[in-house]
């Protein structure tokens, strides 16, 4: 058996997905971030990770599949075996549930992926595609509530808009996503507001820009119960700091429910910023907010629409 270094696999990752090596693994507090590697004569390879969800929340999920195939789920901390038919394929891993509960923010409940094991003999390459684009959001973002309403369990990252527009483009997408959070609202598990994860991966640890040709803020919902005199001048604030931040093109995903979309709008126009509409995208929702999976399927045709003629307009 060989097994591989995280350094190594930090480099399966996409440029800048906001993991990290620590404690004995490789680390992200980020629901909807993923891995890839490519392997050979490998008819099946096991995935360790550790299960650092808080007292009395479920288990952090993950979930993997071979190229382009179906999805299969696991629970964290006991080994995964993946067989890998024809001992050949491309394995994704992604983050699949967690809790609102676990505390993301101090790294003490992140994702922990311990390592993967190959058989010896098989080999492997780390593939780490550069997305086409990065979306900042919220728990819609990042696939929370998607099967259901059980905590971790029927979180789809997997499956939301985001991924299924991702495989309908064949273009890699990436997120940062933190439940609930808003341009005033803090999220859950102890994160701030999002101008303060904007230049963080968690407390005290700073993160890059993403190398993305294109960002797409998809924020807002969160922020329904301010007042619009209130959110305004955080909204042009965030964005200001945004387009210092952030080298390439820029563009706003209006809240799918329609959450301060004037004010959004008025504030993209300020920085000269494209945006999407989201008004006429009908949809299901598990809770009256968060997308169903066939709300997630409609979603996903209409962004994967959107962002084609976006990125064609350039």
């Amino acid at each position: 058996m060989q097994h591989l270094r995280l350094a190594a696999l930090l480099a399966a990752t996409m440029p800048n997905g906001r993991w990290q090596v620590a404690a004995g693994a490789l680390c992200t507090p980020l629901l909807g971030n993923s891995l890839t590697i490519a392997v050979r004569d490998c008819p099946q390879l096991v995935v360790t990770t550790r299960n650092q969800a808080a007292p009395l929340s479920p288990p952090h999920c993950f979930a993997y599949r071979i190229d382009r195939g179906e999805w299969h789920r696991f629970v964290a901390g006991t080994p995964q075996p993946i067989p890998v038919p024809g001992g050949r394929g491309q394995v994704t891993i992604i983050t699949a549930g967690n809790c609102d509960l676990d505390p993301v923010w101090t790294g003490e409940g992140a994702f922990a992926l311990t390592g993967i094991d190959l058989p010896t003999g098989a080999t492997w390459q780390a593939r780490s595609p550069r997305p086409v684009a990065t979306v900042i959001g919220d728990s819609i973002t990042a696939g929370c509530w998607v099967a259901g309403k059980q905590a971790s369990y029927d979180y789809r990252p997997e499956g939301n808009y985001l991924a299924l527009a991702s495989d309908q483009l064949g273009w890699p997408l990436a997120r940062i996503a933190y439940s609930a959070a808003g341009f005033l609202r803090p999220g859950t598990g102890g994160v701030p507001a999002a101008g303060e994860w904007l230049t963080q991966l968690t407390a005290g640890q700073p993160a890059p820009p993403p190398q993305s040709p294109w960002l797409i803020v998809a924020l807002g919902v969160n922020d329904r119960r301010f007042a619009p005199a209130e959110l305004a001048p955080a909204v042009d604030s965030y964005f200001a700091r945004l387009a210092d931040y952030f080298p390439g093109k820029i563009a706003v995903l209006l809240p799918f429910a329609q959450s301060h979309a004037a004010l959004l709008r008025r504030a993209a126009a300020r920085q000269g910023w494209p945006v999407i509409e989201t008004a006429d995208w009908a949809y299901t929702t598990t809770d009256g907010l968060h997308p169903d999976q066939a709300g997630s399927a409609q979603l996903g045709r209409h962004f994967a629409a959107a962002l084609r003629e976006l990125i064609k307009k350039g």
